[in-house]
């Protein structure tokens, strides 16, 4: 990343960290970077595209600090429900992911935005290791795939790039409940 580039994102990050992403102007990351405004367009074509750049690398780096504190090798549902305690909490705690729950424009942007970054995440990886841990241990129900399993968990993926949609009070529950009906249905 260009040095103003890095300077930009910087700026943004510590700005929506500070104020979320509304009381966030393109004019004060320009001034927080040091850089004239028009400079920023040279690298972002507007607050919410380099925002979901700053809203992609902040979802990645919690992730990764989540994955890297549990362990993998436990009871499937226990580290399942674990990674997605931690991650709703930890979204909680950041005004940049909390864009995700609380802006519906911006959630529709990332989700369209982000389609096939899924594939590319931390999560993603990590469920690979955890399949694949899980059938060398012989927990997987009889005639489930990878594929089968990838699918069910991408079929969260779809619930959560909707969640706006969602009619509930409680989404941390209602995804941990399709959670948990998944793993009864991949699990012996």
């Amino acid at each position: 990343m260009d040095d103003k580039q890095q300077r930009l994102f910087t700026a943004a990050r510590d700005l929506f960290l500070a104020q979320g992403f509304k009381a966030t102007s393109i004019a004060d990351i320009a001034a927080k970077a040091d850089v004239a405004v028009g400079t920023f367009y040279n690298f972002y074509q507007s607050k919410t595209a380099i925002f979901i750049t700053v809203y992609n690398q902040e979802n990645e780096w919690i992730k990764q600090a989540i994955i890297s504190q549990i362990d993998l090798t436990a009871d499937p549902a226990t580290v399942v429900q674990a990674v997605l305690q931690q991650i709703f909490t930890q979204s909680t705690n950041n005004r940049i992911l909390q864009e995700w729950f609380s802006n519906p424009k911006l959630n529709a942007i990332i989700a369209k935005t982000n389609q096939d970054i899924a594939a590319d995440s931390v999560v993603y990886a990590t469920l690979m290791v955890l399949i694949t841990d899980w059938q060398q241990r012989g927990l997987l129900a009889p005639g489930m795939t990878q594929d089968r399993i990838l699918s069910l968990f991408n079929a969260l993926t779809v619930v959560d790039f909707h969640q706006s949609e969602v009619q509930t009070a409680d989404y941390f529950q209602l995804v941990s409940d399709l959670i948990t009906g998944i793993l009864h249905v991949i699990l012996k």
